[in-house]
């Protein structure tokens, strides 16, 4: 678990190992709610493969990649989102206490909101992300005035801008090492 290293280098590195998987997991793995990416090359044996799923198993979900240069999208896709979120929690936290929100009261609202959220997502895979988005905002009120500013702001645009700069860091990384 060591972020920009390729197989290539861990082999270089440690030519005595056997076996090498690469994985990206994230911090949630702390409460077993962990997504880790995974990668091994073609000559991995099945049975280092499914030792490396298990132990990431048992602290949240794993998902494999075929090519390796797409553990740089892990990065930035799972890796990293975790701040992603706990910065979009501090900002509604902060700005519910400029709302004369109790600070405590503040952290309520926002976290059981994101939680209650993740699980709409989780439980019903198959309705688009869009479409939950879509079922929380009325026509005209005030959720689609918030949801102007965001797209005003180009909340997109800044999502999409932070991840690669996620996934070109974690380039660049596997570089200097």
């Amino acid at each position: 678990i060591a972020a920009g290293i390729s197989t290539e280098r861990l082999n270089a590195l440690i030519p005595s190992a056997n076996a090498v998987v690469r994985v990206m997991p994230n911090t949630p793995v702390l409460v077993g709610e962990g997504m880790a990416g995974l990668f091994a090359p073609k000559n991995t044996s099945e049975n280092h493969r499914t030792f490396a799923q298990d132990l990431l198993g048992a602290v949240g979900r794993t998902v494999w990649v075929d090519d390796e240069t797409q553990m740089h999208a892990v990065t930035a896709a799972s890796g990293s989102s975790p701040a992603y979120f706990f910065l979009m929690l501090e900002a509604m936290q902060q700005a519910l206490i400029k709302m004369n929100i109790e600070e405590k009261t503040a952290r309520e609202l926002v976290q059981q909101s994101m939680l209650g959220a993740a699980k709409m997502v989780t439980e019903n895979p198959q309705i688009a992300l869009s479409t939950l988005r879509e079922n929380v905002t009325s026509k005209g009120g005030t959720t689609a005035s918030a949801l102007a500013v965001f797209d005003a702001q180009h909340f997109n645009q800044i999502i999409e801008q932070a991840m690669q700069a996620c996934l070109s860091r974690s380039q660049e990384m596997e570089t200097l090492f």
